[in-house]
């Protein structure tokens, strides 16, 4: 047997940051680009554009330093926000693990 679970983070029951979120933040600022790290993870442009709008808009601050057009098109980089954020979901997605596993293995 296995133990799986998932965590999200939530603002007036609405889910706003998870594992998918992060790793769009994540390829994000590795690509450089939205656009890219959506197509990435074979999502819409715009389905991720509502994810980063809505993230930003409940926690009232910006994610992501966005740059419109250009000749190479916009691009987009984290903010100290958003790599803040990723830091503290990371620190506590491990600490739920940790805990997690150590249930776990009392219980089985």
């Amino acid at each position: 047997m296995k133990i799986h679970w998932r965590i999200w983070l939530t603002k007036d029951e609405i889910k706003i940051f998870g594992k998918g979120p992060r790793e769009l933040l994540q390829r994000t600022e590795k690509m450089g680009s939205l656009r890219k790290a959506a197509i990435s993870m074979n999502m819409s442009y715009s389905k991720a554009w509502n994810l980063i709008s809505n993230l930003e808009k409940a926690l009232d601050t910006r994610i992501l330093d966005k740059t419109i057009g250009g000749l190479d098109g916009g691009s987009s980089t984290l903010t100290e926000e958003g790599k803040r954020l990723i830091s503290k979901y990371d620190e506590l997605e491990k600490r739920i693990e940790e805990a997690v596993f150590k249930i776990y293995e009392e219980i089985f």
